[in-house]
């Protein structure tokens, strides 16, 4: 298999098109995504698909962003774990975040192709580690 064929993608956030949207394009990269709107159905949806990339939005309806980060980190010590903000985070909040286990954060609005690219950087940073 080369490159992102068929790599397992988890996209957990409330706002359907923007998921939609991310989901789209990075199938089109040969990702195989699923989507989620809920920290809940988020948790079950990564502990089902056991994926290999998840990118969840910090502010979700029933539970932070990072709750569902130490939820996976703890399932997984592989995972790519990239956190999405529509706001501007302090230094605290984005050190929690990488304490609790984060790769990588991106602030909405974001470039798809950038996303797609830093995705990449990270899967072979961990082949290669």
């Amino acid at each position: 298999m080369s490159g992102t064929t068929g790599t397992k993608l988890l996209i957990i956030d409330d706002d359907v098109h923007l998921s939609e949207s991310l989901a789209e394009v990075l199938e089109m990269e040969g990702y195989e995504c699923v989507q989620a709107p809920t920290a809940k159905d988020g948790i079950a949806a990564a502990l089902k698909h056991n994926p290999k990339v998840v990118i969840m939005d910090i502010q979700l309806p029933d539970s932070s962003g990072f709750q569902i980060l130490q939820t996976l980190r703890k399932h997984s010590r592989e995972v790519i774990l990239i956190m999405m903000t529509g706001r501007f985070l302090s230094a605290e909040e984005k050190t929690q975040g990488f304490q609790l286990g984060a790769d990588e954060y991106i602030t909405k609005p974001f470039d798809l192709q950038e996303l797609s690219i830093r995705i990449q950087q990270l899967l072979s940073r961990g082949r290669a580690g």
